[in-house]
């Protein structure tokens, strides 16, 4: 193929099977005589809808049967975007829900959680990424799920159903948590194996799972937990189960769970 362009190079890249590149592969191009005629050449194929630009100096060349949408889905290249930022992650959240059997909780988000400072969350594509952080990813409890451009991190069932009971503001409350454990439970399990996972969470988030496992009449799921839970020796004290709202005497409290419900739970039909 004769090369006489950006355009050119990049349709070679893809034919290839290469559909990601950062500025810094293309900056010793010979066919580009300065920064400056680069970065038009990269405007003008982003404005043609040719490639787009999920983080600074970090594209995407769009597949065909993408154009046609004008988007690319972040699963396309997450992997490759966490390598560029050199962060350790995982997709997580809802996003994860949907690849853990959660098929009814497509949202226009795709949440991803990293190690270090979290991330500033963007609009790319249609598509907003959000990012969230944790001192520590609990790497043996990530799978690695098969994607076009390779691969992705993808947290296990029992690291999904906990994150989105610690963040459950960031999904739409406690309600909508219990609507996505309704969906995951099907694929859940507290085993053993189970044990040093609940080391990344506090008594009060593993207590808080375990009481809309029971709402949602996972009786079985919930006393394993429970189980694993005795087993850490974490302290169980009262807990609210909506943490962000006040709690009065005269509110009832789940004996097994010592959960304050402060928060009625709402689970839409599925």
């Amino acid at each position: 193929m004769n090369i006489t362009s950006l355009a050119d190079w990049i349709e070679n890249q893809m034919i290839r099977g290469h559909y990601i590149f950062t500025k810094e592969d293309v900056m010793n191009l010979t066919l580009l005589t300065n920064n400056e005629s680069l970065q038009k050449s990269l405007y003008r194929l982003q404005v043609k809808g040719v490639i787009v630009t999920p983080w600074h100096n970090f594209y995407v060349a769009v597949p065909m049967e993408y154009r046609l949408k004008g988007e690319v889905p972040p699963s396309f290249y997450i992997n490759q975007l966490m390598n560029f930022l050199s962060r350790e992650y995982y997709v997580s959240h809802l996003s994860a829900a949907t690849f853990n059997g959660a098929g009814h909780q497509r949202a226009m988000v795709f949440q991803v959680t990293t190690n270090g400072k979290t991330l500033v969350s963007k609009m790319e594509s249609g598509m907003r990424l959000n990012f969230f952080s944790r001192k520590q990813i609990p790497t043996a409890y990530i799978n690695k799920v098969k994607v076009q451009t390779g691969f992705m991190n993808v947290s296990s069932v029992e690291l999904t159903a906990l994150d989105i009971v610690s963040q459950e503001e960031k999904i739409g409350g406690l309600s909508r948590a219990a609507e996505i454990l309704v969906e995951l439970s099907e694929n859940m399990s507290w085993d053993k194996e189970k044990l040093n996972l609940l080391g990344f969470f506090s008594s009060a988030i593993i207590q808080r799972l375990g009481f809309l496992l029971s709402i949602i009449g996972e009786e079985k799921l919930a006393d394993d937990l429970k189980c694993l839970l005795t087993q850490t020796g974490k302290s169980i004290r009262k807990v609210k189960l909506k943490q962000s709202k006040p709690a009065t005497e005269n509110m009832e409290i789940d004996r097994k769970w010592k959960v304050i419900i402060n928060q009625t739970i709402e689970i839409d039909e599925i």
